[in-house]
């Protein structure tokens, strides 16, 4: 650094080279340009020089010379007269001496000594010949553009001190995510409902293993999905959030009944048997009524696979009481449901689909893709293989769910 300083102060004090123009000769567009007295000549070919500095000194055309640009093929020949003025320009916009502007530059070094040159930032000592300069091709530059600069520090301070509201405005667009007040209170319910069967699954695995063996799979998921409802914000329940809590619990209710109904000896004791069958009796009636929503309608409703289920249990149990959804309550929910219900599902709708197919490794995909109720159920086999569905199986069983969602929107019809 300190070399730098004494070598900066010496050039400085004695100028060397400061007779250039005798050393040199110049010609643009091969014509000869007499030169006043300088000690070097700059070639450009875009508006700024030097990290930034716009040494030609203005970006607009006047009277002589047009405006430079940087995919003009013109080049802009400007002289210096000093380490001063190279100082001065990167912190004065200066308008500085302008030879010429021209598409070829030729340099002629006379004599026998070699004078410096520079390009790029390297530099080295030409011996004495002929030099042309000429647009050959172009090249993406970086410049420094401090108007942005200041923009953007601006924007960045104004980020620091502004403080998001709690719970921002809702528009038209952006309120169809949410649960209504009644629909919230109503998932609120069944949560509340589900909390209770929970209690008593886990009072009555303290004295059965074979209980929290089989149920702790669902357990789990309901408790996470019912966490994420919080009483005290219902109108803050989102629709992803309602159809999770949905779906755990439908499955809780599913597991726990196929136990209860003697598929698996389970030897509760009478009175823990009773607790159990009350709080199952009480999700029975919630998710009854989550039926009801029109959004809920196609992800509580029974599948074959339950009502097979169902009716095997019915056939070794004499109680009929525990069904997912009662028939005088789908009736109610088809007549509330509107047959393009599945068409109006959104990504999120589709994503919770594909994992009751156990398929939940390609929700990212369908909820990247933006692929939608109405896009579901019109999928083929090629547009799988086009969104990076490749196994045969998976494939199949997309296909038949979609044929199923299709032939449910056909009965509410």
């Amino acid at each position: 650094m300190m070399w730098y300083g004494v070598l900066g102060t010496k050039e400085l004090l004695q100028r060397t080279y400061k007779n250039l123009e005798q050393k040199v000769q110049l010609e643009c567009d091969g014509q000869y340009i007499p030169l006043p007295s300088l000690q070097g000549i700059a070639v450009l070919n875009i508006p700024s020089y030097a990290g930034g500095t716009n040494f030609w000194g203005g970006t607009k055309e006047d009277d002589i010379f047009c405006a430079p640009s940087f995919d003009d093929k013109i080049l802009e020949v400007v002289a210096v007269f000093g380490s001063m003025q190279m100082a001065v320009s990167r912190v004065i916009k200066l308008q500085h001496h302008r030879i010429a502007q021209c598409r070829t530059v030729k340099i002629t070094i006379l004599g026998d000594e070699g004078v410096p040159i520079q390009v790029d930032g390297e530099a080295w000592i030409q011996p004495p010949g002929v030099i042309k300069i000429q647009h050959k091709n172009r090249a993406q530059m970086l410049t420094r553009d401090r108007a942005f600069e200041n923009t953007l520090k601006s924007w960045e301070d104004k980020l620091k001190y502004d403080k998001a509201p709690l719970r921002p405005h809702l528009y038209p667009q952006q309120s169809v995510d949410l649960a209504t007040e009644e629909e919230a209170a109503q998932v609120q319910l069944c949560a509340r409902a589900a909390e209770e069967l929970i209690t008593r699954i886990c009072e009555a695995a303290k004295t059965n293993g074979l209980l929290e063996q089989e149920l702790a799979h669902a357990v789990n998921a309901s408790s996470h999905a019912i966490n994420k409802t919080h009483p005290k914000f219902p109108e803050s329940l989102t629709r992803n959030t309602a159809i999770e809590v949905a779906s755990t619990v439908k499955a809780l209710y599913n597991e726990t009944e196929s136990l209860l109904l003697g598929r698996v000896s389970l030897q509760l004791e009478q009175p823990e048997e009773d607790q159990l069958s009350t709080a199952l009796q009480s999700v029975e009636l919630e998710l009854g009524k989550l039926g009801e929503i029109p959004w809920l309608y196609h992800i509580l409703q029974p599948n074959d696979e339950e009502d097979h289920s169902l009716g095997y249990g019915k056939r070794n149990s004499r109680s009929s009481m525990f069904r997912i959804v009662p028939k005088f309550k789908k009736e109610k929910a088809a007549k509330k449901t509107s047959p393009q219900s599945v068409e109006r599902w959104g990504p999120e709708e589709v994503g919770v689909w594909l994992e009751q197919l156990s398929l939940g490794e390609y929700r990212d995909t369908f909820i990247r893709h933006d692929i939608r109720g109405s896009e579901l159920l019109h999928l083929e086999r090629r547009d799988l293989k086009d969104l990076g569905i490749s196994k045969v199986g998976h494939m199949k069983r997309i296909l038949q769910g979609t044929k199923d969602l299709a032939k449910a929107s056909m009965v509410d019809l």
